[in-house]
């Protein structure tokens, strides 16, 4: 070897190099995937714990009170959603969406902005919860600087997802290739247009409201919007229903996808499905559901407008469902007799949205009185643990294009899948009795707190405990399987340069 091969070898990029700089959409989804799913991971584990401190609500036993476990309960859903679910979504549509139009990703260094952006906010964001801060706490009793640096984690969290989603969303109006209409998208690309479209019209506002929670936080003692016991009331919509559906709207697309392709079947009243999926994004559209800004009389989440697009979501969900199970019908006879991992987690899926809306609608029903019991929780959790499911489905579909050809572990992911899925199915039906028997949402650490200290709910939150237990080792087994096609993947690539 020269000295000028030397120099050029010594000279190389490092593989974080290559990472960070890497304009590459297949590195860009790795690096949305990976984090992402470990964020996922760390969001289910918090959900657990507050699972734990609920089996005896006479003390605090996990948490050092209620305003740690309050931050606890607020981080697993932040980090379920903009930190895990939304970012998940990002890493298919980064690499998969782009090759479903024919063309090539637009802009994408602004792609790769908005990935480590994200990425930033998301380990701030984290850092801060950790740091006793969070988005804010009951009783006041949180780290005023560790809550600033989760409000502004959560800023570049969200302007991460909107820089991403416009790429995206370009690619798919005008990278698609030519002769190609958006009535010929598949269903994959067609619900990620519709959810980035409703996801530039949400994220604006979730800032807007971030950014007057961190104005009022920082410099002198807050007055209204900055005030710990405030900042989440502002921000809770984003996790409550309507909003949470736009999660769920590219998994109905990936379901549909998997299906027909899995059953070698196109879809009959393929329009109608086009039709039904838009109709279940422009429902989804939750930033007007804001109870912080509530004025005296009719709560936001009773007025007609509210209960209207949560009862009228049912049907819809129910329609694309309806155009799964007639696919299915038409072509299970091509499945076999050992369906593919990733149909069986998908048709699972879909029925879980469904459950998911059926719940959030039986959520606004005025006369039951519901609003802020666990009802609300079951909601969140059938909806999410739906996108966690068919998300997981979607990565193992399209796992060639992701990761590689060594990328099979068909049997890993199924039983983690139907783990994650058992789960769901516990934590939210087991929550959807607690809140019909009036324990509320957010239960604290005493029975008073928890809404009607009599109704017997101990031993259903001994059951959501298991349930959640469930998807924390389903993810595990997930994140198992994709080590073991990571390391595959690593063991190819070097014997290649060996022979090479």
């Amino acid at each position: 070897m020269t000295t000028t091969d030397t120099a050029a070898s010594d000279s190389s990029p490092t593989a974080l190099e290559e990472a960070v700089t890497s304009t590459d959409p297949t590195t860009l989804s790795k690096v949305w995937g990976f984090g992402s799913g470990a964020l996922i991971l760390l969001g289910s584990i918090a959900g657990l714990l507050v699972g734990l401190e609920r089996l005896d609500l006479g003390s605090a036993n996990v948490f050092d009170g209620a305003d740690g476990m309050f931050q606890f309960w607020s981080a697993h859903r932040v980090a379920l959603v903009l930190l895990g679910v939304l970012p998940s979504l990002m890493a298919l549509a980064t690499t998969v969406v782009p090759r479903q139009c024919g063309g090539s990703l637009m802009f994408p260094r602004a792609a790769a902005l908005g990935c480590w952006t994200w990425l930033i906010g998301a380990s701030m964001t984290l850092v801060g919860f950790l740091a006793d801060g969070g988005l804010g706490t009951p009783g006041g009793g949180g780290q005023r600087q560790a809550t600033a640096l989760t409000v502004m984690g959560l800023l570049l969290v969200i302007a991460g997802l909107l820089v991403a989603s416009v790429s995206v969303m370009t690619t798919i109006v005008s990278g698609r290739a030519a002769g190609t209409g958006l009535r010929d998208l598949s269903f994959t690309a067609w619900t990620t247009l519709v959810a980035a479209t409703i996801w530039t019209g949400m994220l604006p506002i979730l800032a807007a409201n971030a950014v007057l929670a961190y104005v009022d936080l920082r410099g002198r003692p807050a007055i209204r919007f900055g005030a710990e016991d405030a900042i989440w009331e502002q921000l809770s919509w984003m996790f409550t229903h309507p909003a949470i559906y736009v999660l769920a709207l590219p998994v109905l697309g990936i379901a549909l996808d998997v299906v027909a392709t899995t059953t070698r079947t196109t879809q009959a009243n393929r329009d109608v499905l086009l039709v039904a999926t838009a109709a279940f994004g422009f429902l989804s559209f939750g930033a007007f559901a804001q109870t912080f800004f509530d004025t005296p009389g009719t709560p936001i989440r009773e007025e007609a407008l509210s209960v209207v697009a949560a009862f009228a979501i049912v049907p819809v969900a129910l329609a694309i469902l309806g155009g799964l199970a007639d696919t299915l019908r038409r072509g299970g006879s091509n499945l076999g007799p050992k369906p593919p991992a990733e149909t069986v987690l998908v048709v699972l899926a879909a029925l879980l949205v469904v459950a998911g809306t059926a719940v959030g609608a039986l959520h606004v029903i005025a006369p039951l009185d519901l609003l802020d019991t666990a009802v609300g929780g079951a909601n969140f959790t059938l909806v999410v643990g739906a996108a966690v499911l068919g998300v997981g489905a979607g990565f193992h579909h399209w796992v060639d294009e992701l990761t590689g050809p060594e990328g099979h572990r068909d049997g890993m992911i199924l039983l983690g899948g139907l783990a994650i899925a058992f789960g769901v199915v516990l934590s939210g039906m087991t929550d959807l009795i607690s809140g019909l028997l009036d324990q509320t949402d957010f239960t604290g650490v005493t029975l008073a707190s928890a809404g009607n200290p009599n109704s017997g709910v101990d031993a259903l939150n001994l059951v959501s405990m298991i349930g959640s237990l469930a998807v924390v080792g389903g993810l595990v087994l997930w994140m198992l399987a994709g080590g073991l096609v990571t390391a595959a993947n690593r063991t190819a690539g070097n014997g290649e340069r060996a022979a090479t």
